[in-house]
């Protein structure tokens, strides 16, 4: 077990766990560390009482067919565990969330093969209560970018702080706080409990009129070195600041061309000028309706289970089945395209239908021109 970075008087720090061996096998890896793992947690736990913590599996993988090894990386979403957890149901859990990972990923894209599990990550992070600091200091590069106004706070409204920074812009010293008006004689706060979770933000857009988007600065592991990337938005808290310029942050992950994109605040579609993203915002993006994904089960308009609760627990975790709910495909005939058939199907008993129906197209598709012997022409002389 290795130390690997530490911030904040030992508050932050990041564990990297190796096996003695090279292990291929899931169970075999995790078997092996899960000792070093729970001493770990439980030493951290004696200090602080109650952490948040991250776990990340690396593993180096090989693209056979063009002779490609590259290291992928797998992570849980934060989690908070205290003198109460059974550290050994935590670690399971966590097993579990990393695994289905690696395994969805090897199914999906079905050309890497994994040669053999390198390590795992454990960031940790000190559970404060409420009248610490929020302000984090983001990675030298991210700011360089020039694209977010990070105010150095000193309570938990870090949320707030970048919305007053957003809404009334200064030239110069942008980080203090001092800069800008206070926050109860600019914003609705009232009934709000602070730091402010993703699933709250709702309600204060209501109250103050305003929307907001968020999205999420996220790291992974590639090619040796730590790559950070904005995504979507992750439930929990978390440390807020202001994308003063959106183009300038994600650019990079877009494009080697380094000319200005014009992204759009609701969707994150980018254009090449300004007049295509107002016609995107005017007539596309306005008509889409998106929504933070919730814990309920999903169901058709005919009532039936889009995801079907699995009664087989994984821990924990709720889990459950995917139920295919509709298919389409194409039979294309390169000799006759009039002969061509697109079919679309939504419906209930998805996968029984699709397979019938692809099994007597084939069948006819056999029946009338496969299955006759058309005889031979006579060879001649030239032929």
């Amino acid at each position: 077990m290795k130390l690997i970075q530490t911030a904040f008087k030992s508050r932050i720090a990041s564990y990297r766990v190796h096996s003695e061996n090279r292990y291929s096998d899931y169970n075999m890896f995790f078997e092996s560390i899960k000792n070093k793992v729970i001493h770990l947690l439980s030493e951290v736990i004696k200090i602080h009482n109650a952490v948040k913590v991250i776990m990340e599996l690396f593993g180096r993988y090989i693209l056979q067919t063009q002779k490609i090894v590259n290291n992928k990386s797998f992570n849980t979403a934060n989690k908070v565990i205290d003198s109460a957890a059974d550290l050994n149901d935590v670690f399971y859990v966590f097993v579990d969330l990393m695994t289905t990972q690696m395994s969805e990923f090897e199914k999906r894209d079905s050309g890497w093969e994994l040669q053999f599990i390198m390590y795992v990550e454990i960031n940790l992070n000190k559970l404060c209560a409420f009248g610490g600091s929020s302000y984090i200091k983001l990675p030298s590069f991210i700011e360089k970018k020039k694209g977010i106004v990070n105010v150095h706070n000193q309570d938990q409204c870090c949320f707030l702080w970048a919305i007053i920074s957003a809404l009334h812009p200064v030239r110069e010293r942008t980080l203090d706080v001092s800069s800008y008006p206070q926050l109860s004689t600019v914003l609705d706060i009232e009934g709000m409990t602070f730091p402010v979770n993703l699933r709250d933000i709702s309600k204060f857009e209501l109250r103050n009129n305003i929307s907001i988007n968020v999205h999420t600065l996220e790291s992974n592991f590639e090619n040796d070195k730590i790559v950070y990337r904005v995504v979507g938005p992750e439930c929990g808290n978390s440390h807020y600041f202001w994308i003063k310029n959106l183009s300038r942050l994600v650019l990079s992950q877009i494009s080697i061309s380094q000319h200005k994109k014009y992204f759009c605040d609701g969707c994150l579609l980018h254009f090449s000028n300004e007049n295509l993203l107002f016609q995107h915002q005017q007539n596309d993006c306005n008509h889409l309706y998106t929504s933070i994904p919730s814990r309920e089960i999903k169901k058709d308009k005919y009532g039936a289970y889009i995801l079907e609760p699995n009664p087989h627990y994984s821990y924990t975790n709720r889990t459950f089945r995917h139920e295919p709910y509709s298919f389409a495909y194409l039979i294309k005939y390169s000799f006759n395209d009039s002969l061509s058939k697109f079919e679309l199907y939504r419906g209930a008993n998805a996968a029984n239908v699709f397979v019938k129906k692809t099994d007597n197209y084939l069948t006819r598709i056999y029946e009338n021109y496969l299955k006759p012997i058309i005889p031979m022409e006579h060879l001649t002389r030239e032929k």
